[in-house]
C-alpha cells in the first residue's frame, strides 16, 4: 500500500527532529537547509528496519551530549571532547555534571522527553506505509544517489581520503562526530612520533639559563587576578612585591585541557604537533643537555597514553606522579628535591591542578580565605607561586634562574554564570601568564622578560604560546626550534583561526576586572 504524501511528510518531520541539535550553533537559512539535507541524507536509516532503532537511539544520545557540550562551551562535540572523555575520571565527571547550567539541564530534559515520543512513534509506525511505502523507498534511493554523486565527484576532482571526505562532510549532521573521532584517531595513531630536533645543539650556550621552572596552570582566569586589574579581592597579594616579576593577560588556545595545553607544550595544536613532529620545550631541553624533571599533580584516567601525558613523559629524565588532583602544595617537597639535584642545568615542570572544575575543592582549610571560593583558589595558587619563586631564588644565588607560569584556559565567572564553571566566555579565554627571573639571569640577558613586559595588562595581544617561546629562548634556542611551522603571531587569532578581536565580541564579556 503506497504511503499518502501527508503521512510520509509527517514521518520525515518526526525524523528531522532528531537532527535539531545541529541548530545549536545558531538559526539561519543555511542552518535550516543543512538540517533538512542531513535528515534527507540519512533517511535510508529510517527506512531500513534493522538499523532504524539503533540509529534513533544513537541520535537521541548524541543530541543530549551535544546539548550538554553546547551548554558548556557554545559549540557541538569535537575531538577535544573525545580526548577529554578518554582521560576524565569518574570523580571529575561527577564534578562536571554538578556544575551544569540550569538552562542546559532543562533543555536536555525537554530533548529526552521529545525523543521518547519519537522512539514510540518509530516502534509503532515502523511497518506502516509512511516508512515502508514506495514513496519512502524512493526518497531513500534519492538520498543514496546523492551520496554516490558526492563520492563520484570528489574522486573525479582529486584523490579522496578519509580526512578530505570528513572535512567536506562535517557540516552534515551528525558527521561532525565522525570528523572529531577521525581527528582524535590521527592524534592517537601518531602519538609515538619522534620529534624533529634542531641540529646542532643550541648555538648560544652562554645565554642558557641554568635552572628553568615551568608551572602549567589550570582553569585560572585573568579576570580574577588582582595583578591584572581585578579589584574585588587581593588574589595575588603574595606576588605583589616580588622583584623581577612580570605578568600579562594572554589568550588561551582552547576551552579545555585537551585543546589548550598542547599549545603550551609545543606551540601548536595536538594534531599539528603530530603532523609536523613538533618537539615540546621538554624535548628541546633534554636535547640541549638539561636534566628534565616533570612533577605531575593532574588527575587523569591512566588506562593508556594520550598526547598530553606522552608529551610530558617522552623526554623526562625523571617523571613523578606526585598527586592525583590533590592540593597543589603536594608538589612543593618534590620541587625542593628537584632544585637540590646536582645537575648543572635543569628544567623542572610542575603540572598543577589549579582551580579545575570545583574551585572550593582545590585548596585546604588552612589557605587564605576570601569571600568567593574561586578567588580563594586563585589566591592559593598565587601563594604557592610565591613560595616556589622563593625556593628557586634561594637554591640558585650564584646561578641564573627563571620561572614561567601560564594557565591552559580559564573558566566562566559571574555575571556570565552563577558560579565559576567550565565553558565559553571572555574570562575563559583571557588567562594569566607570569615570568620571574633572578638578578643573575637579568644581568645575563636583560631581554629575558621582554615578551611579557611589553604587554598592556588590560589587553590581550599574545597567546599562551609565549610560554614555550620564552622557555626555549632560555634554553638557548631560536623560536624556529619549536617547529618549522611555528611563527609568533602578528595578528592574534583564536583556536579556529579567526581574528580574536572579532571572536571576543561574540562572547559574554563579564566584568573584566
Amino acid at each position: 500500500m503506497p504511503a499518502r504524501p501527508a503521512s510520509l511528510l509527517a514521518a520525515f518531520a518526526v525524523w528531522t527532529i532528531l537532527f535539531l541539535p545541529s541548530m545549536l550553533a545558531g538559526a539561519s537559512p543555511r542552518a535550516v537547509f543543512l538540517l533538512l539535507l542531513s535528515a534527507l541524507l540519512f533517511w535510508p536509516l529510517a527506512v531500513w528496519r534493522p538499523l532504524r532503532i539503533v540509529s534513533v537511539l544513537f541520535l537521541v544520545i548524541l543530541g543530549a551530549a551535544n546539548i550538554v557540550h553546547d551548554g558548556f562551551f557554545g559549540y557541538l562535540i569535537d575531538e577535544f571532547f573525545i580526548a577529554s572523555s578518554l582521560r576524565t575520571t569518574s570523580s571529575e565527571t561527577r564534578e562536571f555534571l554538578t556544575s551544569l547550567p540550569m538552562g542546559t539541564m532543562v533543555w536536555c530534559a525537554v530533548w529526552l522527553l521529545l525523543c521518547a515520543g519519537i522512539v514510540r512513534f518509530m516502534l509503532r509506525k515502523g511497518n506502516e506505509p509512511n516508512l515502508q511505502g514506495r514513496a519512502s523507498q524512493r526518497l531513500a534511493i534519492a538520498a543514496l544517489l546523492v551520496w554516490a554523486g558526492f563520492l563520484g565527484y570528489s574522486h573525479w576532482t582529486g584523490p579522496l581520503n578519509t580526512t578530505t571526505a570528513l572535512r567536506k562532510l562535517h557540516i552534515v549532521y551528525p558527521l561532525h562526530i565522525a570528523n572529531a573521532g577521525w581527528r582524535q584517531y590521527q592524534i592517537t595513531d601518531a602519538l609515538l612520533y619522534t620529534p624533529l630536533l634542531p641540529e646542532p645543539t643550541p648555538p648560544s650556550p652562554q645565554s642558557q639559563v641554568d635552572t628553568v621552572v615551568v608551572v602549567l596552570g589550570e582553569s585560572a582566569s585573568a579576570h580574577r587576578w588582582s595583578l591584572l586589574g581585578y579589584q574585588q579581592a587581593p588574589t595575588n597579594a603574595s606576588l605583589q612585591d616580588i622583584p623581577g616579576l612580570q605578568v600579562a593577560r594572554v589568550l588561551a588556545n582552547g576551552l579545555n585541557t585537551a585543546a589548550a595545553l598542547p599549545y603550551v607544550l609545543t606551540g601548536l595544536s595536538a594534531l599539528d604537533s603530530v603532523t609536523h613532529q613538533a618537539p615540546s620545550f621538554i624535548d628541546l631541553a633534554q636535547h640541549a643537555g638539561y636534566k628534565t624533571i616533570v612533577l605531575n599533580n593532574s588527575r587523569y584516567l591512566r588506562t593508556g597514553e594520550d598526547f598530553l601525558t606522552h608529551a610530558l613523559r617522552r623526554s623526562a629524565n625523571v617523571y613523578l606522579k606526585v598527586g592525583d588532583g590533590d592540593y597543589d602544595e603536594v608538589l612543593t617537597p618534590a620541587l625542593q628535591t628537584a632544585l637540590q639535584d646536582p645537575a648543572p642545568r635543569k628544567l623542572i615542570v610542575l603540572h598543577t591542578y589549579g582551580s579545575h572544575v570545583t574551585a572550593a575543592s582545590r585548596y585546604p582549610k588552612t589557605a587564605h580565605q576570601l569571600a568567593d571560593s574561586y578567588d580563594t583558589s586563585i589566591r592559593y595558587t598565587s601563594d604557592l607561586l610565591a613560595q616556589w619563586i622563593r625556593m628557586l631564588d634561594a637554591s640558585s644565588p650564584q646561578q641564573s634562574a627563571l620561572l614561567l607560569y601560564a594557565s591552559d584556559h580559564g573558566v566562566v565567572v559571574p555575571p556570565c554564570s552563577g558560579s565559576s564553571r567550565s565553558g565559553g566566555s571572555l574570562s575563559s579565554y583571557e588567562i594569566p601568564a607570569l615570568a620571574w627571573a633572578n638578578p643573575v639571569s637579568l644581568a645575563q640577558n636583560a631581554q629575558l622578560l621582554t615578551p611579557l613586559r611589553q604587554q598592556d595588562p588590560a589587553q590581550v595581544h599574545i597567546s599562551n604560546t609565549v610560554i614555550p617561546e620564552m622557555a626555549i629562548q632560555a634554553l638557548g634556542y631560536s623560536l624556529q626550534a619549536l617547529s618549522p611551522t611555528h611563527r609568533p603571531r602578528q595578528v592574534l587569532l583564536d583556536a579556529e583561526g579567526h581574528p580574536w578581536e572579532h571572536s571576543k565580541a561574540q562572547l559574554c564579556q563579564g566584568q573584566g576586572t
